[in-house]
């Protein structure tokens, strides 16, 4: 039997109150099957070059763990993914983290950042 996956996109900011970030899709929900492959997407606005976009995953009732981060524009750097499972890209206006072989712990909500 094949469970559906629930994963929610939220998103914060850590820097200039001129910059936002938000999810891409309006709803920012994404509905997967176990072993499948999801793409959730944040677009982000900000008049720096130094962009670093966070990702963090949260279960209920507990505080956001981080995934990973990677630069953007000037920035070059990236973390190594808390997870071999997980990959991201970014771009000057969007980030995106790609879950591979879904499985049912990943139902939680995710939070995109901006630094």
């Amino acid at each position: 039997i094949m469970s559906h996956l629930y994963i929610y996109i939220f998103f914060f900011t850590a820097g200039s109150f001129a910059d936002k970030i938000g999810p891409a899709d309006e709803d920012g929900n994404i509905i997967g099957k176990e072993t499948d492959t999801v793409t959730l997407k944040c677009s982000y606005e900000s008049g720096s070059e130094n962009i670093r976009l966070y990702w963090y995953k949260q279960n209920p009732n507990s505080t956001p763990q981080f995934l990973l981060y990677k630069g953007a524009r000037s920035v070059s750097f990236a973390s190594t993914p808390t997870d071999s499972r997980l990959q991201t890209e970014t771009s000057r206006n969007s980030t995106e983290l790609t879950i591979r072989g879904l499985k049912l712990s990943d139902s939680a909500l995710y939070h995109c950042a901006l630094r």
